[in-house]
């Protein structure tokens, strides 16, 4: 069980029916916390909740914790555990009408409506859908769940009667990542409704990776704050880094906290091999690539070191491109994955999962006299990455009768083929993007396939927040990025709030992935004031240059 104070405030809460926030800092036991609060409930109301077919909900930001917390809690039937979608769709889907009856609404101000919508819902029912919205077929968008849920909570007070009664309480996970409209949802329809349902939110403004603009909600809306100052995770060195780093919350040691040590190392920015020049000097100390996690604060900075940068400035061709390359969903993401897939398949001799990627163009293996035909068509595509780029290898598979194209990347192929008018700039800029992209040898299409299926051993901080390591080296160079400056942050130079806050939060979820050894490698250049105030806060007198 979590300690008695957090928990014991959080009962206290619980039992005057007092909605609240834990704030709780790295290394915690958040969870932890989260799964007692939920298990406490149930042992209180079981019976009731039994009898009355209500349910406690717990609410994710992603799938994969809540694959983590429903197993946690054993899967209890009691335990409503999902995305804020989800949870909204479990809520609202019943009322088919009335979502009827907000899509046409929707469709009514749209800048291309469609005709006769109203006949074509009358004969489907209205669903939710991940991938955009489809109002023809009655399926609303990620986004439309939020926005056509809150509309119905306000036209209909009824409907949240209904959900409030069947979910007395709803408890939020990392609340510091979903977004300002979810929790004025919650706070202003269920809070504030006669049945008035406790909602709990856990997490840690401070570890807000994304840009949620979420902060002091307790203060914001008048709710119970409890604090946990335990940090089970990190080294007494560590923590005192952190507490340094941030004044809300001092942490103490709370487990078997190592006494840990902290490293200060320079070099010049654009060094090449920086990574195998840190471990070569912390070598000594123990440091191994098997017990060490390398941060880089960019993915800039890991193309550079790993070798896919021309990748990454391709992909800075397009809006969001970065973040759309590392997901691996758009176009040419597909495209790279399959092919990764293809070819190591046939490498690794997994046959079956080989013959199912062919399949997809609708090939059968029947005979075989196909192995030679096979092994030729496979033989050619191996050469092809090994020497050429993007663009060769997208039109050798668009002419092979055996390997398909998937259909993002032959969609993409087919428009940018396509004669149009000049002067179309929004065909224009995808085709720089898509040029670009072309242009890209394949080796570093490789290089990037090793980094995101992690045989390398960097990370970017949306890699790692709430994992742990032995040993934490972060890579920090300022010459990358426009939105963070983390000599702001060594300076205490708050003349650009958002950016100081953003660069504080960044390297607060990077230092505290540490149970050992920090390593902080500063590409900074030659500012003294910024290395003087990156010393104090690492509480370190000197720092190692090291030679690439």
């Amino acid at each position: 069980m979590a300690e008695p104070e957090a928990l014991a405030q959080i009962a206290d809460a619980l039992a005057n029916k007092e909605s609240f926030v834990l704030e709780a800092g790295a290394g915690s036991g958040k969870t932890r916390t989260l799964i007692d609060t939920v298990q406490l409930v149930l042992a209180q109301e079981r019976e009731s909740m039994v009898k009355t077919g209500r349910q406690v909900v717990c609410i994710t930001y992603t799938n994969v914790a809540k694959d983590e917390i429903t197993h946690r809690l054993n899967a209890d039937p009691l335990a409503l555990v999902g995305t804020i979608h989800e949870f909204l769709w479990q809520v609202v889907s019943p009322f088919q009408r009335e979502l009827r009856l907000e899509i046409l609404a929707i469709n009514a101000t749209a800048k291309k409506s469609i005709e006769g919508l109203d006949a074509l819902l009358s004969t489907q029912s209205v669903t939710y859908g991940q991938f955009g919205r489809h109002f023809d077929r009655g399926e609303l968008s990620h986004d439309d769940v939020l926005t056509v849920s809150g509309e119905l909570f306000t036209k209909y007070p009824k409907i949240v009667r209904i959900a409030a009664n069947r979910f007395p309480f709803i408890f939020v996970d990392e609340y510091q990542d979903t977004s300002e409209s979810v929790v004025a949802l919650l706070l202003n329809h269920f809070v504030k409704s006669d049945q008035k349902p406790v909602v709990g939110f856990f997490g840690d403004t401070m570890q807000q990776i994304y840009d949620s603009k979420i902060s002091d909600v307790a203060g914001t809306h008048g709710l119970r704050l409890v604090t946990k100052l335990e940090n089970y995770r990190c080294s007494i060195a560590v923590i005192d880094v952190l507490n340094r780093l941030r004044t809300d919350i001092q942490q103490v040691p709370a487990g078997q906290n190592l006494p840990g040590l902290v490293h200060l190392l320079t070099a010049s920015a654009g060094s090449p091999d920086v990574y195998e020049a840190a471990m070569t000097h912390l070598a000594p100390s123990g440091w191994t690539r098997e017990n060490t996690k390398t941060l880089m604060l960019t993915h800039k900075g890991i193309a550079r070191e790993v070798g896919f940068t021309s990748l990454v400035d391709a992909y800075g061709k397009r809006s969001f491109g970065t973040e759309q390359l590392m997901q691996r969903d758009d176009e040419f993401g597909e495209f790279f994955t399959y092919i990764g897939a293809l070819v190591g398949s046939y490498d690794s001799r997994r046959f079956g999962v080989f013959l199912n990627l062919l399949g997809q163009s609708g090939f059968e293996f029947k005979a075989a006299s196909q192995k030679a035909e096979i092994a030729t068509e496979i033989n050619g595509l191996k050469e092809l990455l090994s020497t050429k780029n993007v663009g060769e290898v997208v039109d050798f598979v668009a002419a092979s009768p055996l390997i398909p194209l998937p259909k993002k990347i032959r969609q993409l192929r087919e428009r940018m083929s396509s004669v149009t008018e000049e002067g179309d700039s929004v065909f224009e800029k995808k085709k720089v993007f898509y040029d670009a992209v072309r242009g890209v040898a394949w080796s570093q299409i490789r290089n990037f396939l090793d980094y995101a299926d992690e045989f390398t051993p960097f990370s970017t901080k949306h890699g790692v927040k709430g994992a742990e390591f032995e040993n934490v080296l972060v890579i920090v160079d300022d010459s990358l990025w426009n939105m963070y400056k983390f000599g702001q942050v060594f300076t205490d130079d708050r003349s650009n709030s958002g950016r100081f806050e953003r660069s504080q939060k960044l390297l607060y979820v990077c230092f505290s992935r540490a149970m050992d050894g920090l390593a902080v490698l500063w590409l900074g250049g030659s500012s003294s004031g910024e290395l003087a105030g990156l010393k104090t806060l690492l509480n370190v007198s000197t720092s190692t240059a090291i030679s690439t």
